[in-house]
């Protein structure tokens, strides 16, 4: 059994980023994502087809069922674990639910985000959070941000067992399997932050579980701006595999947790699109969501010892 973190007045934290309930929220929650600033009514419109393209973001229900396994989970190690759910955007925010914990007599909070990745840009949202949290909370918070785990022997088994049954099912010698995570400026990367090498290392480390031979790690969902974004984009590298005889490539979006829009439309919808145009067969490996890996890996970051 592994040592739980003291359990006298703490709770646990789960973080994610957040998603609209539906189109009346855009407004507001895009707002939130553009730090106040208020989005055009053409960005507003355009979010709202794209989210009625693919039927709304499941988002927010796989965090409340996650939040749930989770809870069970610990309480197998950690009897009476409470477990809370607050997101950067949307509700229920951070800088609500730190407070709401506080109330509830809690001083401590173990907190781990919905990412594996330890990266400045994924990151430092969530401590700002969390700072904002603590700061209103009616008694003193001591939160204790638990980052990477990209590396965690449940989230490595799942993408590779989720990619071996996709080309157990569709068995080609020819095709190619696309490890894809999001983008970011190429600003970011020139600023120091880890995020390529920590991605690098993450898809290395599924390809050997999975005994890939014909593979690529790809980025996706660049931002609609006039600066660079990190590179390969995952069009040019199917187009790559395309010239190297690969009409049959699977897309395992390792990047992310569970489904969203990056994953329902900017992959599904936008990136299937290009690869019918290109005589490419697109398929995408099955997200983790709320699967009993992410459980297990999640549980593993909250109980091990602090450093």
């Amino acid at each position: 059994m592994t040592d739980a973190p003291s359990r006298e007045n703490t709770a646990v934290l789960l973080m994610g980023y957040g998603s609209p309930n539906g189109a009346d929220d855009l407004p507001d929650y895009l707002t939130e994502v553009l730090h106040g600033q208020i989005p055009s009514s053409e960005m507003v419109d355009e979010y709202v087809r794209r989210y009625n393209k693919i039927g709304g973001s499941p988002q927010n229900r796989i965090l409340g069922s996650l939040r749930g396994k989770l809870e069970k989970r610990l309480a197998n190690d950690w009897p009476g674990a409470k477990v809370y759910l607050g997101v950067k955007h949307g509700r229920p925010a951070l800088r609500d639910v730190i407070p709401d914990a506080s109330r509830a007599g809690f001083r401590r909070l173990v907190a781990v985000p919905l990412s594996p990745y330890a990266s400045t840009w994924i990151s430092e949202p969530y401590q700002q959070g969390v700072a904002e949290g603590v700061r209103v909370s009616p008694h003193s918070m001591d939160v204790d941000v638990r980052l990477d785990w990209h590396l965690d022997p449940h989230w490595i088994r799942y993408w590779s067992r989720a990619i071996r049954h996709d080309l157990e099912k569709h068995p080609d010698p020819q095709g190619a399997v696309l490890l894809s995570a999001h983008s970011l400026p190429q600003r970011m990367r020139d600023r120091g932050d880890p995020y390529p090498e920590i991605l690098h290392e993450t898809s290395d480390a599924i390809a050997k579980d999975a005994k890939l031979d014909r593979w690529s790690f790809t980025f996706q969902s660049a931002g609609n701006t006039t600066e660079a974004w990190l590179g390969p984009d995952i069009t040019e590298v199917m187009l790559e595999w395309k010239s190297r005889g690969a009409e049959r490539q699977s897309v395992a979006s390792f990047g992310f947790v569970f489904e969203h829009l990056e994953v329902l439309y900017d992959l599904d919808v936008v990136i299937r699109e290009f690869a019918e145009e290109h005589g490419i067969e697109y398929r995408r490996v099955p997200m983790p969501n709320d699967s009993d890996d992410v459980v297990e890996a999640l549980a593993s970051r909250i109980l091990r010892p602090p450093r």
